[in-house]
C-alpha cells in the first residue's frame, strides 16, 4: 500500500469510484459504481457497503449512478448531490432525509468532512425506460479532513482555468482526476490541470475501463515533465489503497 502519511484511506474501485475512510473511521464513497463495475474487484462489491456513511454523486451517468438504489436500500448512507438530482433520487426510493442536496460554491458538513461542490465541464443524463432523463449539473468535490488534508475529486471534466482557484483557494494535498480521454480530458490535460492546482499528489482514474477510454498513467507522468509539474502521480489498480 502507498503512502501518503494522512491517516486517511483512499481506494480505487475502478473507473471514477473511490472508497474512503476518515481519520475518524467515517466511510465515505465518491459514486455509486460498484457491483456493475466491470472494473471493480470482487471484494469490494460487499465491502464497499460495509458501515458506509456517505455516498457523494459527482453527476448522473449510468457509470456513477448505476448502482446507487441498491447501495442506498442495504446501507443508511447519506447521499451529497448537486440539488436537481434530489427528486430523481427520491423516485428511487431513498428518504428526502437521506439525501443533502445543494450547489456549486456551498459547503456543508457531513461526517466531520467539509465538503465544497466545485465546477465540472462535462453532460448529466440517464437514459431510462426510453428516455433521456436530466441529471442536474455535473460537479467535482472538494473535501476537508479534520487533521487537515485535503483531496480535490474533479469529478467527469475538461481542464479549465477554474482549477486555479481550487489550487489558491484550498490547497489541495491530494488531485483525483481523469485521463481516459474521449469523455473526459486526457493524459495532457490531466497534467497541465495539475499544473494549475499545484497538489502534491494525484491519482488517474476514468481509464482503461473500456478500451476507448485509453489514456494511461505513464502519459500523465511524461506530460507532467513536458510541462514541469512537481505532482506525484498514484497509479493506482482496481482495489488498491493509499494512505
Amino acid at each position: 500500500m502507498s503512502k501518503i502519511g494522512k491517516n486517511t484511506t483512499i481506494s480505487w474501485l475502478g473507473h471514477g469510484s473511490f472508497h474512503i475512510v476518515t481519520p475518524e473511521g467515517r466511510r465515505l464513497l465518491i459514486d455509486a459504481w460498484v457491483d456493475t463495475n466491470p472494473a471493480c474487484p470482487d471484494e469490494w462489491k460487499a465491502k464497499a457497503r460495509e458501515s458506509l456513511d456517505v455516498i457523494f454523486l459527482t453527476h448522473g451517468h449510468f457509470d456513477h449512478v448505476n448502482d446507487l438504489a441498491t447501495l442506498a436500500a442495504d446501507t443508511q448512507a447519506q447521499i451529497v448531490c448537486q440539488f436537481d438530482l434530489g427528486p430523481w433520487l427520491q423516485s428511487k426510493g431513498i428518504a428526502e432525509d437521506r439525501i443533502i442536496g445543494f450547489n456549486k460554491g456551498g459547503t456543508i458538513e457531513v461526517v466531520g468532512v467539509q465538503a465544497t461542490m466545485t465546477d465540472a465541464r462535462h453532460s448529466s443524463t440517464l437514459y431510462e425506460n426510453g428516455q433521456i432523463i436530466p441529471m442536474g449539473d455535473p460537479a467535482g468535490y472538494v473535501l476537508r479532513f479534520s487533521n487537515g488534508f485535503t483531496i480535490y475529486h474533479t469529478g467527469d471534466t475538461s481542464a479549465t482555468y477554474d482549477m486555479l482557484i481550487i489550487g489558491d483557494l484550498y490547497q489541495p494535498d491530494l488531485t483525483i482526476l481523469p485521463i481516459g480521454d474521449y469523455f473526459t480530458m486526457d493524459p495532457r490535460q490531466a497534467a497541465y490541470a495539475l499544473k494549475l492546482i499545484r497538489s502534491r499528489y494525484a491519482i488517474p482514474e476514468h481509464f482503461g475501463t473500456f478500451p476507448i477510454l485509453r489514456g494511461t498513467p505513464e502519459q500523465l507522468v511524461e506530460s507532467c515533465e513536458e510541462f514541469n509539474v512537481d505532482t506525484e502521480v498514484i497509479a493506482l489498480q482496481p482495489g488498491e489503497s493509499v494512505m
